[in-house]
């Protein structure tokens, strides 16, 4: 080692000593708690008295003269404390400490001046004390209390902000203390992300983890404190200032725990988004993101894809439709994650097909995918334009998600909505069975269970073609059913967030309205399973828990904006033409077993009618517009052939309760599920609101 290399390492040595100094200091400061304070005031008064006479004698103090003093000197010790009490010095958070807390400190010193002055001159008067204070004595005692006992309560304040600056090429970045939840292998990677790259403004400090066998241990060399229980003492230790959420799998339950044990503290919460780490491996600091309101719905997710799921798309070919929508550009993600050959996007949206382009591009740049990407701007009803496509770039799997899916919009516009999600899988069955394509999903929704709008029949229509065509050609064409997506387009969640920060009443169209609810990192994933088990004619139901019920949901949106019920006005309007009240994922006829795929049901007894391509073509025969009424009788005529529940199933079906909490379930479907199941076989509403749907 050279002399200057020894003398860089000392200096360096020297500097991390003297952080860790500061460092400790700043903790011993910031853990004083009120029974600390109120003995640290009573020896600061009393220094500020003695000063006080000090400055007032000029001169050194004697023996005889403090005896002569004592007990007016003793009355600032003894009834400042007791002021303070009173004006509450000891119960707050002072390492929060603003200007108005510093109005609180001169106002609670001020009032102790008057009171132990009067009490002194009463004394002096009832008991005729040979020895009194001049005024000149108090006001000197209250200008050096203030300094002493302000100047305590702000060097907590200060202290708070000890090591909390840094500066990350030129620009000063906020450093918060942060102690991480999830002591696993996320929680590592996270806190040596954080170690590395000072950018993130985290600075891990500990871990909490509710694995008793963690407790006392250390990860990365950051001490396991226990588990949220162990919250206050953590924070009390290290001066933590925020709690992050490091778990790689979290259930929307076990996040409310964090989140609600965080705020009860004090400090803030936030987390590392889980199912991008899973998907490409990059679970970092710089990630971190603040709860919403999906992460308090999500379950528990699925983390070990079905056989076969990487072989049937790696170097093969793969075709989506709807690439610009929600689930279509998430299927496009995971796929691209898997290494295709070609990856076909097929959309009629411009700007959407552009951006999902744009983001596997990046994506490949960055290593997280690969393979060609082929763009085609087109409308899946067009027979001869997809004809023409799936020949020209012969897909080995086709995921159909293209569709109109907002249910109002296609109660006005029926015909629109027979031409897309009837024409389309028409067109889109048809061009596959000509090119010979082996495997054809197709993305329903749990809205053509009993359909009452346009657009739940046209999807239950569309499941018919897929099961006909499977039929017909012996391929695996399946259906994949499920309910709604969060944070899909035309999602109500912006919306709400929208109607929060303007200031506006959030609009919920009944109290009771319920849904099913996943993510769409889940739902995209669950369909890729579905494409790989999938036999020929599968109708496939994903395991989506329990039905939420949307108020539920809008208060917990408010709570995560700081905000209580009392200041947000929730207004009722009421069911809209084409909505149910509450879903359901199976008709009571159907059969509903077990795939050995966790959280993908199959479904059984759901065959289409014999004519029903000759029907679809009859419908869009009429899909022009000029018969709308005519289209939508014919439409339902045709639904209505499918099984249905009697009314005496309606009435005994079970309505989800008023109080049922919005907390998504957890449950898994790796066991053997055989018979009807009763999940969400709700009474039927006059309809329901169209949160998201999944189609697209």
């Amino acid at each position: 080692m050279t002399p200057r290399e020894a003398a860089h390492n000392r200096m360096t040595t020297a500097l991390e000593m003297r952080r860790g100094i500061v460092h400790r200091l700043g903790i011993t400061v910031l853990s004083l708690r009120g029974r600390h304070l109120l003995v640290l005031d009573a020896l600061l008064i009393a220094i500020a008295t003695l000063l006080s006479i000090q400055l007032r004698r000029d001169g050194a103090l004697s023996v005889a003269l403090l005896a002569s003093l004592s007990p007016a000197v003793l009355l600032p010790t003894i009834i400042r404390p007791m002021v303070n009490l009173q004006a509450g010095l000891y119960r707050r958070l002072w390492r929060h400490a603003s200007v108005n807390e510093l109005g609180q400190v001169v106002a609670a010193v001020g009032a102790g001046s008057v009171v132990a002055f009067g009490a002194a001159a009463a004394l002096t008067l009832v008991l005729g004390w040979p020895a009194s204070l001049p005024v000149s004595f108090w006001v000197l005692e209250f200008i050096l209390t203030l300094a002493l006992v302000g100047g305590l309560r702000f060097a907590i304040r200060a202290g708070s902000e000890v090591g909390s600056w840094t500066t990350v090429g030129g620009t000063t970045v906020a450093i918060t203390p942060t102690l991480l939840f999830g002591a696993g292998g996320a929680g590592a990677m996270v806190a040596r992300s954080a170690r590395r790259d000072g950018a993130t403004g985290v600075k891990p400090v500990g871990f909490l983890d509710d694995d008793t066998r963690k407790h006392g241990n250390t990860v990365d060399g950051l001490t396991v404190f226990g588990g949220l229980e162990k919250l206050a003492d953590a924070i009390r230790l290290t001066g933590a200032r925020m709690v992050l959420i490091t778990l790689e799998n979290p259930s929307g339950e076990t996040i409310r725990r964090v989140m609600d044990a965080a705020i009860e503290a004090g400090i803030q919460v936030r987390t590392v988004p889980p199912m991008r780490g899973l998907f490409d491996g990059t679970a970092t600091a710089r990630r971190v993101r603040d709860i919403r309101i999906e992460d308090l719905l999500t379950r528990e997710q699925v983390t070990t894809h079905a056989p076969g799921v990487a072989e049937s798309i790696r170097d093969q070919v793969v075709m989506v439709t709807g690439a610009g929508g929600s689930i279509g550009s998430e299927l496009a993600r995971q796929v691209f994650a898997f290494h295709p050959r070609e990856l076909v996007l097929v959309d009629r949206a411009e700007s959407p097909l552009y951006m999902i382009q744009r983001e596997l591009e990046l994506r490949r740049l960055g290593g997280r995918g690969s393979g060609r990407l082929s763009v085609h701007l087109a409308n899946v009803a067009s027979r001869g334009v997809m004809t023409r496509l799936i020949g020209d770039t012969r897909p080995a799997v086709i995921f159909h998600a293209a569709a109109y899916k907002h249910v109002p919009m296609m109660e006005e516009h029926p015909s629109e909505g027979v031409q897309v999600n009837v024409g389309g899988t028409l067109a889109m069955i048809s061009a596959a069975v000509d090119a010979g394509v082996p495997r054809f999903v197709l993305v329903s929704t749990d809205k053509a269970v009993e359909p009452t709008s346009v657009m739940g029949a046209t999807k239950r229509m569309a499941e018919w073609l897929v099961a006909d065509a499977a039929a017909r050609t012996g391929r695996a064409y399946v259906a994949v059913r499920f309910g709604n997506v969060l944070g899909s387009a035309g999602s109500v969640l912006p919306i709400f967030q929208g109607q929060l920060e303007n200031g506006e009443p959030i609009t919920v169209t009944h109290p009771e309205m319920t849904r099913y609810f996943m993510t769409m990192q889940e739902a995209g994933w669950l369909i890729l399973d579905a494409a790989a088990v999938g036999e020929p004619g599968d109708l496939f139901v994903l395991d989506m828990g329990k039905p939420i019920r949307i108020v539920d949901m809008v208060r917990d949106l408010i709570r995560l904006t700081g905000q209580s019920e009392d200041d947000v006005s929730i207004r009722f309007t009421g069911l809209r033409p084409g909505e149910k009240l509450h879903e359901r994922l199976f008709y009571e006829t159907e059969d509903v077993v077990s795939t050995g795929v966790d959280k993908l049901l199959r479904v059984t007894n759901s065959d289409p009618p014999a004519d029903v391509v000759i029907r679809a073509k009859e419908l869009l025969s009429h899909a022009l517009g000029d018969t709308d009424q005519q289209l939508r009788e014919a439409l339902f005529d045709l639904i209505g052939r499918a099984p249905s529940v009697g009314p005496s199933d309606r009435m005994a079906a079970t309505r989800p309760g008023a109080d049922e909490r919005v907390v998504a379930s957890s449950s898994g479907t790796g066991q053997a599920t055989t018979g009807r199941r009763s999940d969400g076989q709700h009474r039927d509403g006059a309809g329901e609101a169209d949160v998201f749907a999944p189609s697209r």
